[in-house]
């Protein structure tokens, strides 16, 4: 079985999860700091509880937040559980991002507090966002959770915050967690006084708990166990959760954002922090043989990607996408679903005040929630086992039924 994603983590970074010894907070820190050229950092347990504190920090309560309908629902749901409103844009044509915001920043300027850039699978489009930083009275926000590689080429003028995720299946990962960079040492000392202000101590059973579920993911996606990882995510609904979020409940209360990364995590995030540009610069060959091989027989490839991207999944568009999962499935490959959803036609957003306008319509965000599928990108990849999925993605293309538009 090819597997889609495989955090690249060794015998080293388990010796390491479980080594004992004192808190590795400051440490980590700074080697954030240095490795993404970035002056502050902060830990915290998920990418969206560092959202969830830029907000609450920056006493943002009952305003409108800007952010693009084709996006991960855990953003949202943080920005409905601090409290505010949610103002959906349309991504860009021929784009997973969107740049579309000057009409509704100036609709809702009244009450716009912040404005989140989104940059899906590690593709940004910074240069058509310069005009954001003569921005006034809100703050702009980078969601880098699904490409933390792509830090060093944000603007810094552009930005406030920007967090990034490191779940166990993100390029950069502490199996779980996130963190959220600042170089303004006003806004940084801002979110550093609430966020440790309100900080809480974790039970050492839940410590323990947590412990063991994080550890069970160096046995997840190792070769001879991860044929049984996948088969469970597809013929139950265990591992739901963890591959596919759109099922969250947005009303949670209160929400449990309030802890820190284990002392754990942050000793495997020093670890990956020596080979992240080794591990980005594997996503990014990856990437570009996936473009070589795939652009001369689908026109959407040269629209969509770019060249020389560190990748955090490889967002294949097709009409027949179920058929096509199936079909791989079958050759033993394996490939997802992620963000096979627009927000806004979530249930939960349907009709929530929380949402301003949400039946707007964003057919963009549609047409590729409808298409997509994700293929493997897991570093361990060679060229042989990328043309074999490349061909067999070929092969589908040639049966009859197949109607690609």
């Amino acid at each position: 079985m090819i597997s889609v994603l495989s955090p690249h983590l060794t015998f080293a970074d388990l010796i390491t999860f479980f080594s004992l010894g004192k808190n590795p907070s400051l440490k980590f820190e700074k080697k954030l700091c240095e490795k993404f050229a970035v002056k502050y950092a902060l830990t915290y347990s998920s990418g969206r509880a560092g959202l969830y504190h830029i907000l609450k920090a920056n006493n943002i309560k009952n305003k409108n937040v800007l952010i693009t309908a084709y996006t991960c629902c855990v953003v949202t749901e943080a920005i409905i559980q601090s409290g505010n409103k949610i103002i959906f844009v349309d991504t860009n044509k021929g784009s997973f991002n969107s740049t579309m915001l000057e009409n509704h920043i100036n609709k809702y300027r009244a009450d716009l507090a912040a404005v989140i850039i989104t940059n899906l699978y590690g593709i940004s489009s910074y240069e058509k966002l310069k005009y954001l930083a003569d921005r006034k009275n809100f703050l702009v926000i980078i969601d880098n959770a699904l490409s933390p590689g792509d830090i060093l080429n944000a603007p810094k003028e552009l930005y406030d915050y920007i967090f990034i995720s490191s779940g166990v299946r993100k390029p950069f990962t502490t199996l779980g967690g996130g963190v959220v960079f600042a170089n303004d040492w006003d806004k940084y000392k801002t979110l550093l006084d609430y966020t440790v202000s309100n900080r809480k101590n974790i039970k050492p059973s839940d410590k323990l708990k947590q412990f063991l579920f994080l550890f069970l993911f160096f046995l997840a996606f190792r070769k001879l166990i991860y044929p049984f990882t996948s088969f469970v995510r597809r013929r139950t609904d265990l591992l739901q959760p963890f591959f596919n979020e759109k099922n969250n409940d947005i009303y949670s209360t209160p929400p449990e954002y309030f802890f820190d990364m284990s002392s754990f995590q942050k000793r495997i995030g020093i670890n990956q922090l020596e080979k992240i540009y080794d591990l980005l610069d594997r996503r990014k060959k990856i990437s570009n043989l996936y473009y070589t091989l795939l652009s001369p027989h689908f026109n959407f490839v040269r629209e969509y990607w770019k060249l020389d991207t560190p990748y955090s999944h490889v967002p294949f568009l097709h009409p027949q996408r179920d058929e096509l999962q199936a079909y791989l499935l079958n050759k033993k490959i394996d490939t997802e679903k992620y963000f096979d959803y627009a927000v806004p036609n979530l249930e939960p957003y349907q009709g929530n005040e929380a949402c301003l306008n949400v039946s707007a319509g964003f057919p963009n965000a549609d047409h590729i929630s409808n298409q997509i599928i994700n293929l493997p990108v897991n570093v361990e990849l060679n060229e042989k086992t990328i043309i074999k999925i490349v061909n067999e993605i070929i092969q589908f293309g040639k049966n009859p039924s197949v109607k690609f538009n």
